[in-house]
């Protein structure tokens, strides 16, 4: 394919190129509608096979339903998929404008007011389209679009799941950009809408915090801490905004919200929460005016009965017989004159206890405090020691249990050594008795792995390598086994893909085992093996035209784990030097 963009593609004129990755994305025009469009156009790598060509078709077209069917406000339209000459593209609607990821680079972080009204977009949008049955699968700030009038766009549905097509996906594949995929995504698990939401969470702490909830130095240690670890609280988050976060990001897809609009209904109170008023209650009230007053006139007290004080130096007038009295007046009353009754207040009612009796009932109660303390502590000494005796009881138990695990009878089958190590490792209460069950019960299945292996049954071997890790999950023989398991069948398969992903599953297993294994010469050659199989997988990579990015991303994790005088070492290095040339 030219590097120089086409004139035309269908109907429209193709005026630049303004992005390229895997596809690769036109500025045009639609002469016969009279807008500006983008143009997505399919590209197909050199030496690619039928199959992947296939493959590559099948998720284009699936991109244009998924994004076609879509009508709102807060997602990209698509107007049209075609062909033209073998040439496969998607006309949508050009969006003008920066991307999230343009903003927050800018900015270093973002207001959490303004975080959580991009996020109530973005919700908006995956609403509607988990309503109509696509779940967007990559929710990141790259394909988040703001547009020049604010409005916030959501992009790229190109790894979309249909529900109500077969999925495209097999088990086990994972699709999705590895600091916004959720647990279930990072496993290969089927996923729901509820996927979506959790890298929604990711966003808004990203938006808010600076960086991300989940890091790591290569893509194994990020993935391990996004399945295995709770993000740290950031003093930048408000706790209300925190709350959702945490409820985005749960492990377990049920403890999520149910659906976005669930969550819009939570980051909304948060948000609402911000703009709220608080009446101060110590304010006066506002006290009417006095009524009566002609328009533009003084407001003045009422008037009264016994008259005006007279000025200050002024001395009183007595009034003429038969006049209200006047209390402001001094002397003695005048004959005739009306004297109101003079109003003496009640007197103070007695008290309802007398002193002595309080005093009694103040003495009663420290009394039965004091009672009540000394039962408490009589009653949390005898739970203490009944406590204490019950778990003496229970560890002797569990040792003795422990102590059957290790006698069982070893020229019994395998399997019902299994199973009566199962059987005991099932009554065992405390952590400390279940690790150390679960130790002797993965070894038992370790050995049963190896006949499977023995015999050719590669499938019930991966299977019974994989529960075994399930009762000892860091083991590094039990990952070692898996890591040889795997290396065996990608030598012998020959479709690419399948040893790709082969080669991947071998060199994370391997990662484990180094991890998990103590520092000498069995950690070096899983590290050893580690590397081998990172470079082998990015080999295949890049034969298969992937983007150069991420196969740089795999010899460095192959340079990372090989020791430094070892070939593989200084091939990788070789290969690294070839790519920068």
């Amino acid at each position: 394919m030219s590097q120089s963009p086409p004139s035309t593609l269908g109907k429209y004129q193709i005026i630049r190129e303004i992005a390229r990755s895997n596809d690769i994305v036109y500025e045009a025009y639609d002469p016969l509608m009279h807008r500006r469009v983008a143009v997505k156009e399919l590209a197909m790598p050199t030496g690619i096979t039928d199959v992947q060509k296939e493959e590559r078709l099948k998720r284009f077209h699936r991109e244009a339903r998924a994004a076609g069917s879509l009508t709102h406000p807060n997602i990209m339209t698509v107007f049209e998929v075609g062909e033209e000459a073998g040439r496969h593209f998607i006309a949508m609607e050009y969006l003008d404008g920066h991307n999230l990821r343009n903003e927050v680079d800018t900015k270093g972080s973002l207001p959490p007011d303004r975080a959580a009204e991009i996020t109530l977009e973005v919700l908006k949008g995956l609403e509607y389209s988990h309503a109509n049955g696509v779940i967007h699968r990559d929710i990141k700030p790259e394909n988040v679009q703001i547009l020049s009038d604010g409005r916030i766009k959501l992009t790229d549905f190109g790894i979309a799941r249909l529900t109500f097509e077969p999925n495209l996906t097999m088990d086990g594949q994972v699709f999705g950009t590895p600091s916004y995929m959720s647990p279930e995504q990072v496993v290969g698990r089927d996923i729901d809408a509820r996927s979506d939401l959790f890298s929604a969470g990711v966003l808004l702490y990203e938006m808010i915090a600076g960086r991300k909830p989940f890091t790591g130095d290569s893509v194994v240690s990020l993935t391990y801490a996004i399945v295995n670890h709770d993000p740290a609280i950031d003093p930048q988050i408000p706790h209300r905004y925190w709350q959702v976060i945490q409820q985005a990001l749960e492990k377990s897809p049920p403890m999520r919200y149910a659906g976005a609009a669930e969550m819009i209904q939570a980051l909304t109170a948060c948000r609402d929460a911000s703009y709220g008023v608080v009446i101060d209650p110590m304010l006066p009230p506002v006290r009417a005016p006095y009524l009566g007053v002609p328009p533009g006139g003084a407001v003045s007290a009422p008037p009264s009965p016994w008259g005006a004080p007279p000025a200050q130096g002024t001395p009183p007038a007595f009034p003429v017989p038969g006049a209200p009295y006047n209390p402001y007046q001094t002397g003695p009353v005048p004959p005739g004159a009306s004297v109101p009754p003079i109003y003496y207040p009640p007197p103070p009612r007695k008290p309802l206890l007398k002193p002595e009796t309080r005093q009694f009932i103040g003495r009663l109660m420290m009394a039965f405090v004091i009672l009540g303390s000394l039962f408490a502590l009589i009653t949390v000494g005898i739970d203490s020691l009944s406590t204490a005796f019950e778990r003496t009881r229970a560890q002797g138990q569990e040792d003795g249990l422990l102590r059957e695990v290790r006698e069982i009878d070893p020229n019994q089958p395998i399997e019902a050594r299994i199973s009566e190590a199962e059987a005991r490792y099932r009554q065992l209460k405390t952590p400390e008795a279940r690790r150390e069950g679960g130790r002797m019960l993965a070894a038992l299945m370790e050995i049963k792995g190896k006949e499977h292996l023995a015999e050719g049954q590669e499938t019930l071997a991966e299977e019974t390598f994989l529960r075994a890790l399930e009762f000892d999950p860091n083991s590094p023989a039990l990952h070692s086994d898996l890591g040889d398991l795997y290396q065996r069948i990608a030598l012998r398969k020959s479709e690419p893909f399948a040893r790709l992903e082969l080669w991947a599953s071998a060199a994370q297993a391997w990662t484990r085992a180094a991890e998990a294994s103590p520092a000498g010469e069995a950690r070096k050659q899983y590290a050893l093996a580690a590397a081998e199989a990172y470079y082998n997988e990015a080999v295949l990579r890049l034969q298969a035209g992937e983007r150069l990015g991420d196969v740089r991303d795999l010899l460095y994790e192959a340079q990372r784990h090989a020791p430094s005088d070892s070939q593989v070492a200084r091939t990788v290095e070789e290969l690294l030097r070839r790519l920068r040339e």
